[in-house]
């Protein structure tokens, strides 16, 4: 089995293309070591955005990331040809990256309006619940309060063209297990309504929502 390793920090990042998402996806639903890689590494990033403290980007530091990302070339698959120092490769960019934003104190962050949504949450007795994916990791959060309304946390706002779209389910009864819309948002949080539903669910779709999940992140149970 040929691992994609150099793809897996992308695919953490939310930075592959179309195919290479497609094909990390597909080795990731039967490669637990891989799996437990991601886990790994998206542990590490939301760590760090509970851990710095809101701040502004510097000046033009979207242009300059923006200006770094050249379009990648290749297959969408790992070869067997491709040199053992190519995914070490990526792997020791990402570990900079993260060094850097660590540094600036503001990288994986979330912005100032949804820290304060979380404090706010948090004050009024809100129960966090961690959004799980299918490999197991955390995705981001969901603040609970018994009024029946919750709050969806993400780490960074939806990929340009896309957006988080929130999905209720209920776990019994004629429709149980069938996603219900509750919202969508190309911000990095969402307010929802809970009430009859026993999981609360985010997934990436296009611009405008889908009538049902295509690239689901994760979940959380509501209730208990």
């Amino acid at each position: 089995m040929i691992h994609p390793t150099e793809l897996l920090a992308g695919h953490v990042l939310g930075d592959l293309e179309p195919r290479e998402q497609a094909a990390v996806e597909a080795h990731l639903a039967q490669c637990p070591a891989c799996r437990a890689e991601v886990a790994r590494q998206r542990d590490a990033l939301y760590g760090l955005a509970q851990a710095l403290p809101a701040a502004d980007p510097p000046p033009g530091t979207w242009e300059r990331i923006e200006a770094r990302r050249a379009p990648r070339a290749g297959p969408a698959t790992p070869s067997v040809g491709r040199p053992p120092w190519w995914g070490l490769g990526l792997a020791a960019g990402v570990a900079l990256l993260l060094a850097g934003g660590v540094a600036s104190g503001w990288l994986f962050s979330p912005a100032r309006p949804a820290q304060t949504d979380v404090q706010r949450w948090t004050a009024q007795g809100a129960a966090q619940r961690p959004l799980i994916s299918r490999s197991g990791a955390a995705v981001g959060t969901l603040l609970v309060r018994p009024d029946g309304q919750a709050l969806l946390v993400l780490g960074r706002p939806a990929p340009g063209g896309q957006v988080y779209q929130a999905w209720g389910r209920r776990a019994s009864g004629p429709r149980a297990g069938v996603p219900v819309s509750l919202g969508l948002t190309a911000g990095a949080t969402l307010r929802v309504t809970w009430t009859g539903y026993d999981s609360v669910g985010v997934s990436l779709e296009p611009a405008g929502g889908s009538p049902a999940p295509t690239r689901p992140l994760g979940r959380a149970d509501v209730r208990g």
